[in-house]
């Protein structure tokens, strides 16, 4: 099977993440790195810019499945995340429960919410993260995270497979606030 469409079971079709109003480049610059294809969806919605589909396998490059989409945040997801950010500012509680989840998710990010992608490789994997680190890590400062886990650490979840879990907060499923993990695993050798 060469393409997805073939399949023919029920499958996971897409994951919708967004960006930062200014932030397209920056948001193309990692998915690129993670070793993704992306293709204009042409559609726009209501906004200016039009949504982009992101294809994990660059040879198969169906915008309606294997996919997630990036697109710009919208005016009323700005609002939320704003008054998220002065209450995490103006509560110390808050404050504290949000540094102590960003933390489980740069250190032990087993059981934080989180996408994956699946590598061919582990040569391939490493290229991946490796990209990521190089690309964006001095772009990026304290909003990427980059944590490794292989089978011979035994902190992993799997014997048989290198997972990496990139945290950051350019793209994301949900909200800015809390920040974005995706975990790009491969097999061990």
């Amino acid at each position: 099977m060469n393409r997805i469409e073939q399949y023919q079971g029920n499958l996971l079709n897409h994951i919708e993440a967004l960006y930062r109003p200014g932030e397209r480049e920056l948001a193309l610059a990692l998915v690129e790195a993670l070793g993704c294809s992306v293709s204009d969806t042409g559609f726009s919605g209501d906004g200016p810019e039009s949504f982009l589909a992101v294809h994990p396998n660059p040879g198969d490059a169906d915008i309606r499945n294997n996919a997630f989409y990036i697109s710009p945040m919208r005016p009323e997801q700005q609002a939320l995340e704003a008054s998220l950010a002065r209450l995490a500012r103006d509560d110390r509680e808050l404050r504290a429960a949000l540094e102590g989840y960003r933390g489980a998710a740069r250190t032990l990010p087993f059981g934080v919410s989180h996408f994956g992608l699946r590598y061919v490789s582990e040569d391939a994997l490493k290229e991946a993260y490796a990209a990521v680190g190089e690309t964006l890590s001095e772009r990026l400062g304290e909003r990427l995270h980059l944590r490794i886990f292989h089978p011979e650490d035994g902190e992993g979840a799997q014997a048989t497979m290198v997972q990496a879990f990139v945290y950051q907060d350019v793209i994301v499923s949900g909200s800015f606030t809390y920040g974005q993990l995706i975990e790009l695993q491969g097999p061990a050798r």
